[in-house]
Parts: C-alpha cells; structure tokens; sequence
C-alpha cells in the first residue's frame, strides 16, 4: 500500500467551533455547518461530535438540535447533558433548551466550505466533454471504503475487450473530512491520488458523480481535471437532476433541462453515468454500458471489493 496525507481538517475545525461556545450557551449543529460555510454539513458535524475518540475537553453537551431538544450523538445521557448545561445557567423548559436566550453563532472559524465551492466553479469551467482521439482499450475501476478515520481506495484495472483484469492496487491513508453531499472529492482524493496516473488508451470510472453535481463539479469531474486523466462518474444514487423512466433499462438524466447523464439499470440495480473530464456523455455510457455486471461497471464492482478486502485485514 502506498500512503498519503490528509489536505483539510475538517474534523479539527469542528471541534475549534465546539470549544469556542460560551459556558451558558448553546449553539445547533446547523450553526456549526453554517460557520463552516454550508448548511449541508449538520449531519458531519453531529458525526464527529459522535466520535469516541473525541477531545474530553471540547463541550458537546453545549450543541443542541434546532428545535432546542438535547442531543444524545456523543453518547452521554440526555438527562446527563440537561444537568451539565442547567449547573452552566442554560434555561431549559420542557426539556428544551430556551434558544432564544442563549443561542451562539459568533464563530471564528474558517469558512472553508466556502472556499471549497468555489474551487469546484473553477474545476467546472475546466471540464472538458470531448473524448479523447483513442478509444480507451483499459477501463480502470476507483472505489474507497472507510473505517473511522481511515479510507482504503482501490483500483482495478480491466482490459476494455477481454474483461480481464490487467492490474489492482490499494492505497491507505487517514481521512480527516468527514462526508459532506457535494463535497466528496475532498474526502476520498488524499486516498484516490496515489493510484491515479495518466496512462494512454485509459478511461477512469469513480464511485461518484461527474457533471450530475449541483455545480457540475462531482468527483468524477474533479479528479478528472486535478490529475489531467479522462473519468467518468458512475455512482449507486443520484444526487441531482431528474430521470426520464426510473423502471427503464436505460434512461437520460436531465438537469437544468439539458440531458447530462444516463440511468443505466439491470434488475434492481442501477448506475448514474455522467461524464467527467476528457469524455463525452455518449463514450461514457457506451464504456460502462459494455462492462455493466448485475447493474455495476464489473471495475467498480472488483474495486469496491478490493477495497473492503484491504480495509478488513487492516483491522482483523
């Protein structure tokens, strides 16, 4: 296995909003994502202050949910948590915390997920749609799988025509970013990177969206342009846009009313193709509908199986 390092603590961000929360205050895990710069981050946040290795000293017990009802994510007793916040002089009716008296927001953190919006506009005005002069005779497989702090990515390679598998790696390393929707790139890239080279004649497909992003900027779109390699997205569920005919075999994906992907389905299970960077809607669904193997690209199928392979006999 090769290793890499972590690019943005998120984790760590979160427990520097944590800790900044005024004994007798309270704050929302919605106030936390909003200082972080996106809504869409309160999951995260009740995640990792969910986390058994979490500080002693950050002040869970401090963030509560948007209706003033006492959280329990980090395992500690409800009753427990109204006692410690009812001795800090936190009034509490009905066992709801009165927000209105002692909410917090006055973060002084980093907005970074603001940022990070920003940078995924600037991979999207980079995306190219047009498949490259050589059709892809390799078709290489990406997935990653997660224990904790820990993502273990995998590759596998497979010959376009033949089926038969030409390569597979692994890649381990800790992940600090905990799953935010639109910003997966930014959890599975420090993993993914040591496995992704340019080599002639292949296509890369990624558990995950391309242009079927709400800023067309998917992980399929940004991998595909960070490291100049042609990849289409190819994910388990859609994230955005609408499907034509959810029962068909094969469907268009439209958003913003222009036809941005394609459903491909076989049986029960189904993939979510767009393109992602030097590849074209059409090539896309051609290359994983040629590979498809009971609604999967057989590539990513191996891959998230090599993937978990690594992850259990890192921890047996």
């Amino acid at each position: 296995m090769s290793g890499c390092s972590t690019e943005i603590d998120l984790v760590d961000l979160i427990y520097r909003a944590v800790s900044e929360i005024p004994e007798g205050m309270v704050s929302t895990y919605g106030d936390i994502a909003r200082a972080l710069g996106d809504i869409k981050a309160a999951r995260a946040v009740g995640d990792v202050l969910s986390r058994s290795d979490r500080p002693a000293e950050v002040p869970s017990h401090r963030v509560v949910y948007s209706t003033g009802e006492i959280s329990h994510t980090d395992g500690t007793e409800p009753q427990l948590r109204k006692e410690m916040l009812e001795s800090e002089g936190v009034p509490i009716l009905n066992g709801k915390v009165q927000l209105e008296a002692v909410r917090f927001s006055d973060f002084n953190i980093d907005a970074v997920l603001v940022r990070l919006r920003k940078e995924q506009s600037s991979i999207a005005d980079r995306v190219i749609l047009e498949d490259e002069p050589e059709e892809p005779h390799l078709i290489a497989g990406l997935d990653v799988s997660y224990q904790g702090d820990d993502a273990f990515a995998a590759l596998c390679v497979m010959d376009r025509h033949t089926g038969d598998i030409v390569e597979e790696r692994t890649s381990h390393c800790s992940v600090r970013f905990p799953y935010v929707p639109t910003y997966l790139t930014y959890r599975e890239l420090p993993a993914l990177r040591p496995l992704v080279k340019s080599v002639p004649g292949m296509a890369y497909l990624m558990d995950g969206h391309g242009v079927l992003h709400p800023r067309r900027a998917g992980i399929a779109c940004h991998i595909g342009v960070a490291l100049d390699v042609p990849m289409v997205g190819a994910a388990k569920s859609i994230l955005t846009g609408t499907v034509d005919d959810m029962d068909a075999e094969r469907s268009p994906i439209r958003l913003d009313g222009h036809i941005a992907g394609c459903m491909l389905r076989q049986g029960r299970r189904a993939t979510f193709v767009s393109p992602g960077h030097r590849i074209s809607l059409r090539r896309a669904v051609r290359l994983c509908s040629e590979m498809l193997q009971r609604g999967i690209p057989a590539p990513l199928r191996r891959a998230h199986q090599l993937a978990n392979q690594a992850r259990k006999e890192a921890f047996a």
